[in-house]
C-alpha cells in the first residue's frame, strides 16, 4: 500500500476544485463557494479523507449522513446542535461531527479543513 499525501492546496498543489455542498448541507447565508477534493478512498468506499474549504457563511445541516473528523487548517467554525449547544473551533482544533448531527455550521470567515469521513 502506498502512503497518500493530503495536500491542503489541492491534488496537484495548484488550488482546490469547486464542488457541490453535501446533500445534508443547505447554505442559509453565504457559503456559496465550496471547494475540495478526496485524496483517499478505501477499497470499500466507506472511508475517505481529503480537504474542504468554503467562503464565509452558514450551513444548515440536517441528519448528517456520515461520521466526520475535522482538523481546521484555516479560519473558524461555530457549530450549534439542534438543542442549542454551541462549540467554537479555530485553526489547529480537531473535532468530530457524528452521523445524524442536525444543527448549524457557521463560518465567520473563510475556512479550510482536513477531513476524514466514515460512511456506514
Amino acid at each position: 500500500m502506498d502512503i497518500v499525501r493530503i495536500n491542503r492546496n489541492g491534488p496537484d498543489g495548484v488550488g482546490l476544485p469547486s464542488i457541490s455542498h453535501d446533500p445534508s448541507d443547505t447554505p442559509v447565508d453565504g457559503a456559496r463557494d465550496p471547494r475540495g477534493y478526496t485524496a483517499f478512498t478505501d477499497p470499500s468506499g466507506v472511508f475517505t479523507a481529503g480537504v474542504w474549504a468554503c467562503d464565509a457563511g452558514t450551513l444548515e445541516i440536517v441528519d448528517l449522513a456520515i461520521d466526520e473528523a475535522c482538523y481546521l487548517i484555516e479560519g473558524e467554525v461555530i457549530v450549534t446542535d439542534q438543542d442549542g449547544h454551541t462549540e467554537h473551533f479555530v485553526a489547529g482544533d480537531a473535532f468530530l461531527l457524528p452521523r445524524g448531527f442536525t444543527g448549524t455550521w457557521r463560518m465567520p470567515r473563510p475556512i479550510r479543513k482536513y477531513n476524514a469521513m466514515f460512511r456506514r
